[in-house]
């Protein structure tokens, strides 16, 4: 044992801590993960409270041809120290390390022999090494498989006239391209999380439509995609007209858009970043001095964004308080971070919650085992019961404090074929996917089972556009790599119901109705998310 510290890296990803250690497939998924984002640290925090430790397992890949640098770490507050690090595609190797570290005699939902965690002989996990490095290497390539995308012809027997990625033609070429040969018919763009579908006539785009827009304003945001595949499928047409500008004048503006993005990229923006503010007190001059060096926008809504900054909040956050379109917010953000105004950060800064309970004589096991109790160990949230306690206090508020907050039921399940039945998902996956959402929602947003297969999330303080903005970034978050090894994500059936107090109703009875008439909307017109105020019915009082 010897005294170190790992190298931090602020894009590093940590999952959401756990009070087991990793099980096989766990162990199995970090690696998995780290060869999706090379260069940066897969962390799994976890704790053992009948041994009084609370531990790091960390995994990363600088490249395909390397093994995985593997370093397990003893939490101490701010302070850590590094038990062991090595490299090796041998997850029985891992797992035999973790365990002799931990304390621990086996594995949850191993899926290796049971001897080769008994005996503990670094020679017989050796002896298998070459296997498992061959069965690795084609998990991951069976993985990388998974990000091509699927076209449906609009018409049965149409071909693609035209089709690429967006990586070897970027979109303004594209749009310039189809719009020089006078072509006619539908340019069908996709990536993991997203669509739009833009008809042409004679080489002149007249509707575009995309998952959150349509009109002008999707055809902009389509310009700063820098990946995806596209098609183009001849003579589609459609009687609707949603373009109003010159193509010319569309790509002037959107590539301004993606330049200002690209910049943003390159400061490290991401939709969890935290964005803090440099001056803690500034003239309402000076602001406007500064804003002089950036784009020509309005200043009013750069002052309404800025004063919505906390120092806490994640540029998500704050565009589910306030909604912006990309082609508002980007030139905003562009503006507030290149004149000095603002700093973009991985994470917020955290006040050492541990610290004060010890400080107050407190054991977080003790507190730990309070959470224990009320969350199921296959998926980590909330039990149904624990959930709708939690649900209960969170109407008391709205009564006695008149605060708003919506509730969101969904849906979680697989499809193996288009027509085929929705199948539940394996609680492993489950379990993935709650941790994934675990790392885009607010700490104060609570998720939790609902009845037997569904699953709940309650946002206070938050009106139905905020939850809506919240369940497109989940089911974003779901989809953008497989959930487990041999799924596709391209399978997931998602389908979430959101109602909220008070726009909807002010009963809770009626609010939990709501949300699953909603999420029963959703199913039945294989619509994402459906909103209580969607389905028709007027707000009861």
């Amino acid at each position: 044992m010897f005294n170190s510290k790992k190298p931090s890296s602020p894009r590093d990803l940590r999952l959401p801590k756990q009070r087991s250690v990793p099980s096989y497939n766990e162990i199995q998924f970090l690696m998995e993960e780290s060869y999706k984002i090379k260069g940066r640290w897969v962390e799994q925090p976890f704790s053992l409270p009948d041994h009084g430790l609370e531990l790091l397992l960390s995994v990363r890949v600088n490249s395909p041809q390397e093994e995985p640098s593997w370093m397990l770490s003893q939490m101490d507050g701010n302070d850590s120290t590094v038990l062991w690090n090595y490299s090796s595609r041998d997850l029985s190797l891992i797992c035999n390390l973790l365990l002799s570290s931990s304390g621990e005699s086996t594995l949850q939902d191993s899926s290796i022999p049971t001897d080769s965690f008994a005996s503990g002989n670094k020679a017989d996990t050796t002896m298998a090494l070459n296997d498992a490095q061959t069965a690795s290497q084609g998990q991951y390539n069976e993985v990388s498989s998974y990000t091509t995308l699927i076209f449906d012809p609009p018409r049965p027997g149409i071909k693609a006239t035209l089709e690429g990625d967006l990586k070897n033609l970027q979109v303004p070429n594209l749009l310039q391209s189809i719009n020089l040969a006078k072509m006619t018919g539908l340019l069908d763009v996709r990536c993991k999380v997203d669509e739009t579908k833009i008809y042409f006539n004679d080489g002149t785009p007249y509707h575009c439509v995309s998952r959150d827009s349509k009109g002008d304003l999707a055809l902009i945001e389509l310009l700063i995609w820098e990946e995806g595949e596209f098609r183009f499928w001849p003579d589609e047409t459609v009687n609707e007209k949603t373009v109003t500008r010159r193509l010319e004048s569309v790509l002037m503006e959107g590539i301004t858009l993606l330049d200002q993005y690209r910049y943003l990229t390159s400061q490290g923006l991401k939709l969890e970043s935290c964005l803090i503010k440099k001056n803690a007190v500034i003239s309402e001059e000076e602001f406007k001095s500064r804003l002089t060096k950036g784009a020509p926008i309005p200043l009013n809504p750069q002052l309404d964004f800025y004063e919505l900054i906390d120092n806490r909040s994640s540029l998500f956050d704050l565009l589910r308080n306030r909604p912006l379109n990309k082609n508002e917010w980007i030139p905003i953000m562009f503006n507030l971070v290149s004149c000095g105004l603002i700093q973009i950060t991985d994470q917020a800064p955290a006040q050492n919650r541990l610290a004060y309970l010890k400080s107050l004589g407190l054991d977080e096991g003790a507190v730990q085992s309070v959470l224990k109790g009320l969350t199921r160990n296959e998926s980590g949230i909330l039990t149904y019961p624990a959930f709708f306690y939690f649900l209960d206090q969170e109407y008391l508020r709205y009564e006695y404090f008149n605060l708003p907050f919506s509730l969101v039921l969904f849906s979680l399940g697989q499809r193996t074929s288009p027509n085929a039945p929705v199948e539940s998902l394996p609680m492993l996956a489950v379990r993935r996917a709650m941790q994934r959402i675990g790392l885009i929602k607010r700490n104060v947003d609570i998720i939790g089972h609902y009845e037997t297969f569904d699953y709940g999330i309650i946002l206070p303080n938050t009106n139905s556009a905020a939850a809506m903005a919240l369940t497109n970034r989940v089911s974003d978050v779901l989809r953008e790599a497989p959930l487990s090894s041999n799924m596709d994500p391209r399978s997931l059936a998602l389908a979430f119901g959101v109602a909220s107090i008070p726009d909807d109703c002010q009963e809770l009875d009626k609010l939990v109705n709501l949300a699953k008439a909603s999420r029963e909307r959703a199913k039945q017109t294989n619509q994402k998310v459906v909103l209580a105020r969607d389905l028709g019915l007027k707000p009861t009082t």
